[in-house]
């Protein structure tokens, strides 16, 4: 990663952190670097619910189990799943194909799969009915139709040339595949950062570089567009919906994969904990009532959570459900209606 340099600053001084591997770091694949990507899912990309893990549940036409197993499993907000393999050094040329294996597998998931694969890692009570409504409460237009073709993600230290060169001819041949490359640093000999970037597609070039050249490719890329543009806060802002230090009120989302009843207790020991107002920031479009300080959707409910229970979120969460606007719909909610505003304008034009 000879591109990317680190720096610790302090006023005008700044030094440069150590590049190290998680290797040398004693950090490993899957209690470490698998555990940082489903705490956080947005570096697989934007909006990712994480949906199962080490999913091995493969089986032949006979019948018969393959040691198969993949993983991360995602769930985009356009109910297109998303494929994860990761590796903690550099990544052999051969993860590719093992990468196109499993999305080939993964590509045959129905819906009641998925539910199936998502209760068993949630590994809570909940219903089938109650695991479909959350999902559709992710992704509202999730369906058998809608999951495939899953989207690629490889995660590494670094890519060899072979492989991003293979990469780069995908790409252009309408497959969905990122390339997300990690950099682990130590600061004052003890203190570990990690980097997470996009290695390809360039993200200033995506559009460029991915050229449906087929009706499929076409779905593809205008359902990769409208990933980009789900997020909530995003569509919120830009349509102006609240004013500039709106007042917004916190609510427990009665399906919820967590103690709800810790957390709602803990909010009503100080109401303004479960009070927001409204930034026009996509970025943290709130600011905490109880202290002032601002945060994204997703990231003052993980704090909420932690700080409740004591315990790091047993699910993956996602932020704009727990909010509701002044008429007392959630954010999702309002955002999706916008949606339907703005392409019943385009269709009367």
């Amino acid at each position: 990663m000879a591109d990317e340099q680190v720096f610790t600053v302090t006023g005008a001084k700044a030094v440069r952190a150590e590049r190290v591997s998680m290797v040398e770091a004693g950090l490993l694949e899957r209690q470490h670097l698998q555990e940082w990507i489903k705490e956080y899912p947005d570096m697989l990309g934007e909006d990712v619910l994480i949906v199962t893990e080490e999913f091995d549940r493969w089986a032949t036409s006979s019948g018969a189990a393959t040691a198969d197993r993949l993983d991360l499993l995602g769930l985009d907000r356009t109910g297109r799943l998303v494929v994860a393999e990761l590796k903690r050094h550099r990544a052999p040329d051969s993860v590719l194909v093992q990468a196109l294996n499993y999305t080939a597998m993964a590509s045959r998931f129905t819906l009641d799969d998925l539910i199936e694969a998502h209760g068993r890692f949630r590994d809570d009570e909940a219903t089938a009915e109650m695991i479909l409504d959350d999902l559709r409460e992710w992704a509202p237009n999730v369906s058998d139709e809608s999951l495939g073709p899953p989207r690629m993600v490889l995660v590494a230290e670094d890519f060899s040339p072979v492989l991003t060169n293979t990469t780069m001819f995908l790409i252009e041949s309408g497959v969905d595949l990122r390339l997300i490359r990690i950099g682990l640093y130590r600061i004052d000999d003890a203190i570990l950062a990690m980097t997470s970037s996009q290695v390809l597609p360039v993200p200033q070039a995506e559009e460029f570089m991915i050229r449906p050249r087929s009706a499929g490719a076409t779905q593809r890329a205008t359902r990769s567009t409208a990933t980009r543009q789900a997020s909530v806060a995003e569509r919120l802002v830009g349509a102006q919906t609240f004013a500039d230090g709106q007042r917004i009120r916190l609510s427990v989302p009665a399906n919820v994969g967590e103690d709800r009843g810790t957390i709602e207790h803990w909010l009503s020991e100080q109401p303004e904990r479960a009070h927001v107002r409204w930034r026009l920031d996509p970025k943290e479009p709130l600011e905490w009532a109880i202290d002032g300080s601002t945060w994204g959707l997703r990231s003052l409910i993980r704090h909420i959570v932690v700080a409740a229970t004591g315990e790091q979120p047993r699910t993956a969460l996602w932020g704009p459900n727990w909010f509701l606007g002044p008429d007392g719909r959630p954010l999702n909610k309002i955002a999706d209606d916008i949606d339907t505003s703005l392409a019943a304008t385009r269709e009367s034009d």
